[in-house]
């Protein structure tokens, strides 16, 4: 590379950096050690024993002191012993900052000598490298400036914030692993995307579906059949490992983990969930992943439907890898309305279950605001100013939230509003800084420094 591209490349690290430590900092500050679900303190407790004891069981353990909720712990019984039940990489993520944790202080194996601290923290860093993992992959499809712009709206103006960041949930795994197959994609190196794709299906086994979508469309249109070799071996052999983790804690090897797939699967008497035994429980499940008030993925950003006929405009000149993210992000929640009711559980601000579409949308939109024009950039600016209002408050305090009964028909932020009427102001705060930041930086003409 000759001298005259290294000042500009080392700009480019310190932003990178820059963007990275903004967002580490503020997840880790604003994350859940409190207010914590059950599902991510099932998983906080799994790797805590494994960490204390060297072995999965919880059998002895008092969890009355660690979990006050209405609901128990996620556990099975295997082999005589009581074990956590939840996908393979919430566990193992979890491990080392216990372990590290165990080193340092010593801390023992009983109720008492238990934290969410070390899981929680680790969820978000990993958050924040995700986000530089997407701006990474944007770099190649933009300016730096418009790059950067988008990983912040990605990082604060969505579910990343309020979900992924805030513990060690199912999608900080998928939404790391989403980003690092767009981060390989676009820089034509497989091996990453597999080494991702396999960190994905650590999370939630059938992100095995965006992985394969994408290598095999990208393989297909540039009729390189070694892609998919590449991806194949990297992510089968994360995903053995999976099952073999799956196999100590639970003696069977699918990577699934502590979930058996085929009470999710069945129509029949016995099913997990009710909705997919009837077409119209499983179609009504499907619209409310999207539309929804308080779950669905068009409501809580609709920086998506502002973006959409853009994407149509633009989806010829797309680059292939991102179109195969787009349209494997529809086909994997698509199944996930299939197997799991679409509002993920109470105790969530925002959407859970739409978080691996909207990181594989990222991408695509991010080249569709290429064709943004002045009125568009107005609606686009000012409905990004509102998401950053709503995801500030629920990243920060994640709350207020819905019970079961309303996720349909009322929002949680606009319940918010009603109720403490000052946070219009917020929302009119947010909206004048995204509006000047857009001015100051994006305006036409402005210079790449």
């Amino acid at each position: 590379m000759s001298a005259e591209h290294h000042p500009r490349d080392r700009r480019t690290a310190r932003v990178g950096l820059v963007l990275f430590l903004l967002t580490a900092v503020l997840y880790v500050a604003t994350a859940g050690y409190q207010r914590v679900h059950i599902d991510v303190l099932s998983a906080d407790v799994g790797a805590w024993r494994i960490a204390a004891t060297g072995e999965p069981s919880i059998d002895g353990l008092d969890t009355s002191s660690i979990n006050r909720s209405r609901v128990d712990l996620f556990s099975t019984v295997h082999d005589g012993r009581t074990v956590i039940a939840r996908s393979p990489g919430v566990v193992a993520a979890g491990v080392p900052a216990y372990a590290l944790r165990q080193w340092v202080t010593d801390a023992g194996p009983d109720a008492e000598d238990f934290t969410t601290v070390p899981p929680t923290v680790t969820a978000a860093l990993l958050t924040a490298l995700s986000v530089l993992l997407m701006w990474g992959a944007l770099l190649r499809l933009t300016t730096r400036r418009r790059a950067t712009a988008a990983a912040l709206v990605f990082a604060l103006a969505t579910p990343v914030w309020s979900v992924a960041a805030d513990g060690m949930w199912t999608h900080t795994l998928t939404v790391l692993g989403v980003s690092g197959m767009a981060f390989g994609a676009a820089r034509d190196r497989w091996l990453l995307v597999g080494l991702f794709g396999g960190i994905a299906v650590w999370g939630r086994p059938h992100m095995a579906l965006v992985a394969a979508a994408l290598a095999l469309t990208c393989a297909w249109v540039r009729r390189r059949p070694g892609i998919v070799a590449r991806v194949a071996a990297v992510g089968a052999t994360l995903t053995a490992g999976a099952s073999l983790w799956s196999y100590w804690l639970y003696g069977r090897w699918s990577p699934s983990g502590g979930y058996a797939p085929a009470p999710y699967l069945s129509r029949g008497a016995g099913a997990q969930y009710e909705f997919n035994q009837t077409l119209g429980g499983l179609l009504r499940n499907e619209a409310a992943m999207w539309l929804s008030l308080d779950r669905g993925i068009l409501v809580w950003t609709p920086v998506v439907v502002v973006l959409l006929p853009l994407l149509v405009q633009t989806w010829r000149s797309q680059p292939a890898w991102t179109r195969a993210l787009f349209l494997a992000g529809v086909g994997y929640t698509l199944f996930q309305g299939a197997v799991a009711p679409f509002h993920g559980g109470d105790g969530i601000y925002g959407y859970r279950h739409g978080l691996e579409f909207l990181a594989c949308a990222t991408p695509a939109l991010v080249v569709a605001t290429a064709r943004v024009g002045r009125r568009t950039r107005v609606v686009l600016t000012v409905v990004i100013g509102v998401q950053l209002a709503a995801f500030s408050l629920g990243g920060v305090l994640n709350r207020p939230t819905l019970s079961f009964r309303h996720h349909w028909n009322d929002n949680a932020f606009v319940s918010g509003l009603r109720d403490v009427p000052l946070l219009w102001a917020w929302v009119a705060i947010s909206v004048a800084l995204v509006l000047l930041l857009s001015r100051m930086f994006l305006r036409e003409g402005a210079r790449e420094a």
